[in-house]
């Protein structure tokens, strides 16, 4: 029986661990032919190797030069996607005062940057054709900042300001966007993230499985929906940051700054 994309191309960056793994075994089990982006190429043929839909192609999100030979590629051989998913991303852990320019930079140049150009090489076709769906996956600290994620924070809200002007712009041409917003995932992410400074009061009440998101991709992909935050825990952090942003506030330095210990 043909699975809910039969037949779709759908592209993926960060394909090579975590919720970019699960999405990309997701959508081969689904009948799509997934094109796997990520930077290692064993990684991706070890992925590849799981299911004969799932496309391994190597570039890296940063490198713009890397992504503009990708997007030849990929339009010569394949054609335009279906659906591209925006997933790549990196983290670091590291208090305003102690986030250098360069770490700023590297964190934008993945996070932002690298969504960029994973979406804008393939918009002209799917407005051609009258059709696509385009997914950024974002974080619920794209909807609230948090102690200690200044880089990371800014750059999932820029990808919020991106949508919000790439929307208006496809309206009325069949091309939809959507935005996807996990909070803590149980994946190679939260071990990569790089600190600098004193570490951050870990509190987490839930996490989420990279295939519970992968879960979420997909019925994101199936629908024209517009967001969708995967926690109650963040949509409870949205709604009190509208309501009472002083509270949060409050209850985000209680909860996430390290405190002194008292000899």
């Amino acid at each position: 029986m043909p699975g809910r994309f039969h037949d779709k191309l759908v592209l993926i960056t960060g394909a090579s661990q975590g919720i970019g793994l699960a999405a990309s075994r997701a959508f081969a089990a689904q009948g799509a032919t997934v094109l796997a982006l990520a930077r290692s190429f064993a990684k991706l043929q070890e992925l590849a190797a799981t299911s004969p839909r799932i496309v391994p192609i190597q570039a890296d999100v940063a490198d713009g030069a890397s992504m503009e030979a990708m997007a030849e590629r990929v339009l010569a051989e394949r054609g335009v996607p279906d659906v591209v998913i925006a997933n790549a991303g990196i983290g670091l852990d590291a208090r305003f005062q102690d986030t250098s320019d360069t770490a700023m930079r590297e964190v934008l140049e993945v996070n932002t940057l690298g969504v960029l150009r994973t979406v804008r090489p393939f918009l002209p076709g799917m407005i051609a054709r009258g059709s696509g769906r385009v997914l950024l996956v974002s974080s619920v600290v794209g909807k609230r900042g948090i102690p200690h994620y200044t880089a990371y924070s800014a750059s999932k809200f820029a990808l919020h300001a991106m949508v919000d002007c790439l929307r208006p712009e496809l309206y009325g041409s069949g091309v939809t966007v959507g935005i996807v917003c996990p909070s803590s995932t149980t994946t190679e992410f939260q071990a990569n993230i790089r600190t600098v400074g004193p570490p951050q009061s870990k509190r987490r009440i839930k996490r989420h499985s990279a295939e519970s998101v992968a879960d979420a991709l997909l019925s994101m992909a199936g629908s024209t929906r517009r967001e969708r935050i995967l926690s109650i825990e963040g949509r409870a952090m949205a709604l009190v940051d509208t309501l009472a942003p002083w509270l949060m506030d409050f209850i985000l330095g209680r909860v996430f700054m390290r405190r002194p210990v008292e000899r």
